[in-house]
């Protein structure tokens, strides 16, 4: 890659914190959205979480707004990288961090665990002279496993019943296959 594109990530790099923060902070209004945002999706940009998938750049902000006014939350970024592909046209971004669920804040804020990735190509510079991302996928990844622990009754059954039971019957599975393997590598000779 070129010292040119190299130097290109710091400035990619904080481009995405500030994203991250504007999108995933619950406190910011849809003008905000609109400003900090909007300006730096694809027309085409594909949105994805384990529950859903939806396309369009009006479908995106539509999404987006409707997170901001019906649930609380904010993100903690805890590691950011951005890497340019060969040429410096196309890029990633991954941000690891946990996104703190607070619809019951006066009772409990859920810490989910997200990684969220981010497919851009790069636009000309604005007039000021700043990286222009253009974020064609946004995916944002976390565990249900992590969200059914969380739910009270269904998160103790599922922690101290279910996983454990699952991990015996699997380490059983698991030596049973080992002995078939080896009788199979080693047949018995009659």
């Amino acid at each position: 890659m070129s010292p040119k594109h190299q130097a290109l990530i710091p400035q990619l790099e904080e481009r995405f914190r500030r994203i991250t923060q504007v999108l995933y902070d619950t406190r910011q209004p849809a003008r905000v959205l609109d400003a900090k945002v909007l300006p730096y999706l694809a027309e085409d940009v594909v949105f994805t979480d384990p529950w859903q998938r939806g396309a369009g750049i009006e479908d995106y902000r539509l999404g987006a707004v409707g997170f901001h006014l019906m649930f609380s939350f904010d993100f903690d970024v805890f590691q950011l990288n951005v890497q340019l592909e060969e040429g410096g046209q196309k890029g990633r971004a991954l941000v690891d961090g946990i996104m703190n669920l607070k619809q019951f804040r006066w009772l409990y804020t859920y810490p989910l665990r997200t990684i969220l990735v981010y497919d851009f190509t790069l636009a000309p510079p604005g007039k000021d002279g700043t990286v222009q991302p253009r974020i064609h996928a946004h995916e944002e990844m976390w565990s249900f496993g992590d969200m059914i622990a969380a739910v009270p009754v269904a998160g103790w059954f599922y922690k101290n019943v279910f996983r454990k039971g699952f991990s015996h019957g699997f380490l059983a599975a698991s030596a049973l296959s080992r002995k078939l393997a080896e009788a199979r590598r080693h047949p018995s000779v009659t």
